[in-house]
């Protein structure tokens, strides 16, 4: 003879903001001298769900203002990149002023100088610590200039020469590179000396732009015409 006990258990749950009530359903059967017995949750009414989903709901809510008031408290400090493309920026204008520091040293060697920081220095502390500076960092800006105004027009008179022993020199192309050429070392020698004054393919002279009157130019070079 079979039979079917049916046992309802309920208990409370604990929540923050409310008490869930659930409960298990347990069925019993006879089977030959043994009493078998299965318990299975009883699922949760239209109303336990309801309130879950709405204490789920806060608790969503609670770690999103959470979140923002942190957001808030961090947003005046500035972001790692930010002050990473703050310091780039100090360091390329930094760089700047101390070529232009060197070139002046370099054509001024008994003067002095204010540098970065504000410091007077004399020219020839200024010229030493290129030296020194530039064994270790070739690819400065600084480092890069010509030595001397004979390595320039060394340069030139080879890049003219080149010029004028090319058949093809009139073409379109070959006048963009050599334009580009000349423009290019021009650059160079004008930021290596800035009171030279450097010929053009065409065999025509011309001072560097806006190049400091020096007694030298006025003195030994003919001026463009």
């Amino acid at each position: 003879m079979n039979w079917k006990v049916t046992a309802m258990a309920l208990f409370l749950t604990a929540c923050p903001t409310f008490a869930q009530q659930s409960g298990t359903t347990t069925e019993c059967e006879k089977q030959l001298d043994k009493l078998v017995c299965k318990t299975e949750q009883t699922p949760p009414t239209a109303l336990e769900a309801i309130n879950k989903a709405l204490a789920d709901r806060r608790a969503k809510a609670e770690a999103r203002r959470e979140q923002n008031a942190q957001n808030v408290q961090q947003s005046p400090q500035v972001s790692p990149e930010a002050i990473k493309e703050l310091l780039a920026e100090e360091k390329k204008d930094r760089n700047a002023k101390d070529t232009v520091d060197f070139i002046y040293c370099r054509q001024n060697p008994k003067n002095t100088m204010t540098d970065s920081d504000g410091k007077t220095k004399t020219c020839a502390d200024v010229l030493e610590y290129t030296k020194a500076f530039c064994s270790v960092n070739p690819d400065a800006e600084r480092c890069t200039l010509a030595k001397s105004k004979a390595e320039v027009e060394k340069a030139f008179a080879a890049l003219l020469s080149q010029y004028n022993s090319d058949n093809h020199r009139n073409r379109s192309w070959e006048q963009s590179y050599y334009g580009e050429s000349f423009a290019k070392l021009t650059k160079w020698g004008c930021m290596s000396f800035p009171d030279m004054i450097l010929p053009e393919r065409d065999g025509a002279a011309h001072p560097c732009p806006n190049a400091p009157e020096a007694p030298s130019v006025q003195a030994g070079v003919p001026q463009p015409k």
